[in-house]
């Protein structure tokens, strides 16, 4: 396999998933600010859900060309750069994301106080937003300028 071709999937696999998690994070952001009753919307929860389970494939799809461009770099660990964007992408980006998936596809559903349990993930949406943006902008930058 071409590694360019590759990194175009793990690129557009980023894509993806970033463009969702970053505008629907900042969508939740925005209705807490405007303080309407949108929020608890079934039809927007489904949405949501939807674009949540988009995302989350987008992350996996990175995370497996990720491995291929390491298996065809013959899992050359000597790249400081690369060290650091996997840290942050296992010790972050992962972890956020198993936390969402178990929000939007196990504890949502299965709650009988869906109003309360939307609350919670609203809660952790917004705290995690920001930092997640400049987590993954940093992640880019370590990809595109290979400062180390």
């Amino acid at each position: 396999m071409d590694y360019n071709f590759i990194k175009f999937l793990h690129i557009i696999g980023i894509l993806i998933w970033a463009s969702s998690a970053s505008s629907l994070g900042l969508f939740m952001l925005y209705s807490a600010y405007r303080k309407k009753e949108i929020a608890y919307n079934e039809d927007i929860r489904k949405f949501y859900r939807i674009m949540t389970n988009i995302e989350i494939v987008g992350f996996l799809f990175a995370i497996m060309m990720g491995f291929l461009m390491l298996h065809l770099l013959k899992f050359s660990f000597n790249i400081i750069w690369l060290n650091i964007k996997i840290f942050l992408v296992f010790s972050v980006l992962v972890l956020l994301e198993i936390i969402n998936f178990y929000f939007v596809n196990l504890y949502i559903p299965n709650s009988e106080n869906k109003i309360y349990a939307y609350k919670k993930y609203d809660k952790f949406v917004m705290i995690i937003t920001l930092p997640l943006i400049f987590v993954s902008l940093f992640i880019i930058f370590l990809a595109t300028n290979k400062p180390f």
